[in-house]
């Protein structure tokens, strides 16, 4: 059937039309974003001072202040900090003139707030107490305070009062609420109507309407060009038009309080109602386009009375009445997870293999089977071992063989999936392609398939539909078991197995293996993955000794493991951005990408779905970046430079404690707030300190992962995957610097020097020894002295008998300090970048050996300084290992006998006793608190 819409209209006909269907995609579109929120609620659990929310408010240095019904708040989006300055007083409003003061409304007055030293000064606006309903910043930088005895502007840093009404006493004066109406004005309503006020002029307008018996009492205002909104406690909204100075009723919303108002960019009003959450109206007509509410078992607002609002950027901040405070978390869009209309979701999917067509039809292999995508003819298949031939559900592979795709398994043979048909079949019928497993395929210049395999090598010409297999029997192959295949631009064709390297020759029609020097083969004993970039430097990825990267030429060698720049040793794969010439690395602890020797990590918060990336990655036509994830198949579209180098705030430290000690602005050790402190002086004797940060950009819970290091102290970052607090304990006497970065944005530092120094009753004992060493010298000196005049005079007596003194008994001298420090040091290399104890025969003397240092002094400093044993100390890493394995979705495939022997525990008995004795709960307990599932 043809399209007829538009035949036969006119032309304002099809204008209507047109402007029908915007609207209705407008609608539609944002219907969709309400259903898509989601909001996360904080109340007095997490430290809410009370969980009735009256004003939200966002300095300029990105913390938001959270004003209740007894005190002042402030979020980072990780804490709250309640500052009892303002404990048992209501917190009406908040605002800011410069970075340094808060301007606070309170039903005690107008207080100044000093942020940096935390210290209040109630403002007197009169000799009475006042109520400060609102506060408000315009554009000019100029304070309005809102109260029952007028209107205050903070002028030349004095206030005058403004009076509406001569009679001071008049419901005019009464003003709860004033916005910036431009042009040196403002707009206020008031017990008797809505205000206009020209600073510059003093000209004062008052306009009370005569609609909905004449109420002129105002809850809130909005303005939005034209038009100004208000809100009432009972009556629900009007709208006063300023150029035609007339007010006109407005259509309802579904419930008549109004709380709060807050215009969005130029059509659309955000309205708080008390009892019927949020509703999103098109200001010009007053349509509902979408509400927001609560609902049980849900993520959305904590209450439907809402009491505060704030719109920042695309985060929404909800304050309610005794619910507490809700907001919608950001996570950035750099990624995304493959997902097809409501049809088809990528997410949650172990994506191990995948190939995508020039068509866009997309062939997804998981550990749960095969599915095939064609969007355009909304068409999708899904083959498993229950609903096909299939033997295997794990694929391992898929690659275009002809007009078909052919599929690798895990253990369940090769197989040719045709797109038309759909059909699914045995690649041949041959015994060794109905079993085994076949990981990658490669076609040489001359249109053969290489294929690895578990069983070696196959080489398949399909001009002759034969094939041959490689092994170690009728090849120098010295790897039974293939992982990976790559032919490069010089018709080489590498192999990467389980014990070596191998290189077909194709002239002679043999494999080679010796082609590393002796320095690099022990990291090219695993090889997953081979790339060749645009440069014709092949990367060889190992599955835990990082990337050998090699010349074209074979005659460079360069090892990068994690003391460079990866986050993980185990690299999946390597892919380079077409359009920026930059690498990416996917490994098994998320994503990095270098250009130029500058690198840049990603979190979660970028929207990768999992910090886990299997082996396939493809880059389509069109430039997407795709890689298979452990949790869906994720999606990258380069940008352009500037955007990819576009960087933000470095993150806050928003406390520090000392000692276990949190320490406020004023305390000795901190004059300042720790956001506003550049440095921090310990004496020796407290030398423990914690910092806690946030990358204030208000992200889902753990999805931000943040690097830190103590220069002086640290040898390089340390990555914080789900924690926002860094600690040291016990730092020598000395100048260091603390710094921290979010890992996505490693240009945005923090900083912070940290002193340690000697305290003052150390400098008293100096002066006391002193002291008495002087007096011991000075006696000694009279002394011989004296027997020098007896023997120089010969009256000296008898001589004295020597008694000889008697040797203090022998006792065990113990190391020097700095011997246990550089042994400390050498302990933490040893277990958090060498991971020694994943050895499970590992003995106090292999340790011993690594560091330098004999048996007998490593056993001192666990036992003397540390306070614990060597068994005792090795099994707590094993157990802190075990806890970050089991929270990856991948260990639901993995025993709890199985997975305790990965993290180097020797027996079932000691990982069970050791975890027990470090958590105080079983293995199984821990599992089960967290939900996650082993076999």
């Amino acid at each position: 059937m043809k399209n007829t819409v538009g035949m036969n209209m006119s032309p304002f006909s099809k204008i209507l039309y047109w402007l029908l269907a915007i609207l209705l995609l407008l609608f539609f579109s944002l219907s969709s974003f309400a259903k898509s929120l989601s909001f996360r609620s904080v109340t007095i659990s997490e430290g809410l001072s009370h969980n009735t929310v009256n004003a939200i408010y966002k300095d300029n240095r990105g913390f938001v202040w959270l004003g209740t019904q007894t005190g002042l708040d402030r979020f980072d989006g990780i804490n709250i900090i309640s500052y009892p300055q303002f404990k048992g007083q209501t917190v009406f409003s908040v605002a800011e003139i410069d970075s340094i003061f808060l301007w606070v409304g309170t039903d005690n007055g107008l207080i100044k707030f000093n942020r940096k030293t935390e210290i209040v000064e109630h403002i007197h606006l009169t000799d009475k107490p006042l109520v400060v309903k609102h506060v408000l910043v315009d554009k000019e930088g100029r304070l309005f305070v809102s109260s029952s005895r007028g209107l205050y502007l903070l002028s030349n840093g004095t206030f005058r009062q403004v009076l509406f009404d001569s009679n001071a006493l008049s419901l005019t004066n009464n003003v709860f609420k004033v916005i910036d109406g431009g042009d040196n004005s403002i707009w206020a309503i008031t017990n008797d109507g809505l205000v206009y006020y020209n600073v510059a002029t003093s000209k004062i307008e008052v306009y009370r309407n005569n609609l909905r018996g004449g109420i002129n009492g105002y809850s809130c205002l909005a303005m939005i060009g034209d038009f100004i909104y208000l809100g009432t406690a009972s009556r629900g909204l009007l709208r006063f038009d300023i150029k035609n100075k007339s007010f006109t009723l407005y259509p309802e919303v579904g419930n008549g309080c109004i709380n709060e108002l807050v215009p969005v960019a130029n059509d659309t009003l955000y309205i708080g109602t008390n009892g019927s959450g949020i509703k999103i109206v098109k200001a010009t007509t007053g349509k509902e386009l979408f509400s927001i509410e609560h609902s049980l078992g849900t993520d959305g607002i904590c209450s439907n009375a809402v009491y505060s609002l704030l719109k920042d950027k695309n985060t929404l901040y909800v304050g309610t009445y005794m619910g507490g405070f809700s907001y919608t978390p950001k996570r950035g869009n750099v990624f995304s997870v493959y997902s097809y209309s409501s049809l088809f979701d990528s997410y949650n999917m172990n994506v191990r293999a995948f190939y995508i067509d020039t068509l866009g039809r997309k062939v997804i292999g998981t550990r749960d089977g095969l599915c095939y995508i064609s969007e355009r003819e909304g068409l999708i298949r899904n083959y498993t071992s229950k609903s096909s031939i299939l033997r295997s559900n794990i694929i391992l592979f898929v690659k275009p063989l002809k007009e078909d795709y052919l599929i690798g398994t895990y253990g369940g043979g090769l197989y040719l999936l045709n797109p038309e048909t759909g059909k699914l079949s045995f690649f041949k019928q041959d015994d060794c392609f109905m079993e085994n497993s076949f990981t990658e395929c490669e076609q040489d210049k001359d249109g053969k398939f290489w294929i690895s395999a578990s069983n070696g090598v196959y080489m398949y010409e399909p001009s002759t539909d034969k094939y041959i297999v490689y092994d170690s029997r009728n090849s120098s192959l010295s790897s039974k078991s293939i992982f990976t295949v790559k032919v490069d631009s010089k018709d080489r064709i590498w192999f990467g197995g389980s014990e070596a390297v191998s290189l077909y020759d194709k002239a002679a029609g043999v494999f080679k293996s010796d082609i590393f020097p002796e320095h690099i083969l022990p990291y090219t004993k695993s090889i997953r993955h081979i790339y060749e970039d645009s440069d014709n430097n092949l990367w060889f990825c190992d599955d835990k000794e990082g990337v050998v990267k090699v010349n074209g030429d074979f005659t460079k060698f360069e090892h990068i493991t994690m003391d460079d720049f990866l986050p993980d040793n185990s690299v999946g794969s390597i892919v380079e951005d077409p359009k920026n010439k930059g690498l990416w690395f996917a490994t098994q602890r998320g994503l990095v990408y270098l250009k130029d020797g500058h690198h840049k990590s990603f979190s979660l918060y970028d929207g990768i779905p999992g910090y886990i990336f299997n082996s396939p990655v493809q880059v389509t036509e069109n430039g997407t970046i795709w890689w298979g994830n452990e949790r869906g198949l994720v999606r990258y579209m380069p940008q352009s430079d500037s955007k990819q180098l576009e960087t933000s705030l470095p993150p806050a430290i928003t406390s520090i404690s000392v000692s276990g000690k949190t320490l406020c602005a004023g305390d000795e050790l901190m004059p300042f707030s720790s956001t506003f402190l550049e440095k921090i002086t310990l004496p020796v004797s407290d030398n423990n300190i914690t910092f806690t940060f946030s990358a204030l950009n208000y992200a889902i819970e753990n999805t931000n992962m943040y690097e830190y290091c103590m220069d002086g102290y640290d040898e390089g970052w340390k990555t914080l995957a789900i924690s926002n607090q860094a600690t040291y304990t016990n730092l020598s006497v000395g100048d260091y610097v603390f710094k921290v970065r979010v890992i996505s944005d490693p240009d945005a530092i923090k900083s912070m020097k940290v002193e340690v120094v000697r305290g003052a009753s150390f400098v008293i004992w100096i002066f006391v020894l002193c002291i008495i060493a002087c007096l011991i010298l000075f006696f000694c000196y009279y002394s011989l002295l004296d027997k020098y005049r007896k023997i120089k005079s010969g009256i000296q007596g008898q001589k004295e008998s020597v008694e000889e003194l008697p040797k203090e008994k022998y006792q065990k001298s113990r190391i020097e300090e700095e011997e246990v420090l550089r042994i400390e040091e050498k302990l933490v290399i040893c277990m958090e970048r060498e991971k020694m104890y994943l050895n499970p025969d590992l003995k106090l003397q292999d340790v011993a050996n690594f560091i330098g240092c004999s048996a007998v002094d490593l056993s001192q400093v666990l036992n003397l300084y540390k306070h614990i044993n060597f068994t005792d100390y090795i099994n707590q890493y094993r157990v802190e290992e075990f806890i970050l394995r089991v929270q990856d979705k991948s260990a639901a495939r993995f025993t709890l006998a199985s997975l305790s022997e990965q993290c180097g525990f020797s027996s079932r008995t000691s990982f069970f006793r050791s975890f027990k004795k470090l958590k105080g709960k079983s293995p199984a307990e821990y599992i089960k608190e967290k939900g996650t599932l082993l076999e």
